[in-house]
């Protein structure tokens, strides 16, 4: 469990010269890796006190695989 939720300005702030994240960074947040679409406004939500479930990292198309 994450104690910590970053404000949508640290997140910004805390963005690679590349314009990312590293792994080490989002698994402080608790953001999976890879990051699944929509881990920012996610974080945004449980920020601003919202009740949104578990954010889950995403499985790959079948069909991706081959």
């Amino acid at each position: 469990m994450v104690d910590y939720i970053p404000s949508p300005d640290e997140v910004t702030a805390a963005q690679t010269p590349d314009g990312g994240w590293t792994k080490k960074q989002l698994a402080q947040w608790g953001v999976p890796w890879p990051p699944p679409s929509g881990w920012r406004k996610h974080l945004a939500a449980k920020w601003r006190g919202e009740d949104v479930g578990p954010l889950t990292a995403e499985e790959p198309d079948q069909d991706t695989l081959f």
